[in-house]
């Protein structure tokens, strides 16, 4: 994948956005959950039902089908996939702070090449400073 790529992804985001994609990639991604992670954003509503039910986040704030990891909820609709920080949320920190989103294809794309997605979000953020 072209480094290319990675960047015109991250410079569309917002600082905040980038924050949290950031963190939501060093709390939560690994080698050991990628592909399962991958499965689960490409997958219908019923394969998510049946094939994560152990994963699923189980409360009342949201609707629809989330995959629960340690801090963040992940889910996927219409193409899209949206990154909410579960725990910064009950601690009432504002919507538009603790949501991302992404086409799926970009999401992949960013997760499949974490290392990489994380040094253009450092490198993005310190010519930001400057």
């Amino acid at each position: 994948m072209s480094d290319k790529k990675i960047a015109d992804i991250i410079q569309s985001c917002e600082q905040q956005q980038l924050f949290k994609l950031e963190d939501f990639l060093l709390s939560e991604m690994d080698e050991d959950n990628l592909q399962e992670t991958i499965d689960f954003v490409v997958s219908d509503d019923n394969s998510k039902k049946t094939n994560f039910n152990d994963e699923l986040y189980e409360g009342s704030r949201y609707e629809g089908i989330f995959l629960e990891g340690n801090q963040y909820l992940l889910s996927s609709s219409k193409g899209k996939v949206m990154i909410i920080d579960l725990l910064s949320e009950i601690h009432g920190v504002n919507i538009k702070d603790t949501r991302v989103q992404f086409e799926e294809e970009n999401f992949i794309k960013l997760i499949m090449n974490k290392r990489e997605t994380l040094n253009w979000i450092k490198n993005y953020k310190l010519d930001k400073q400057m």
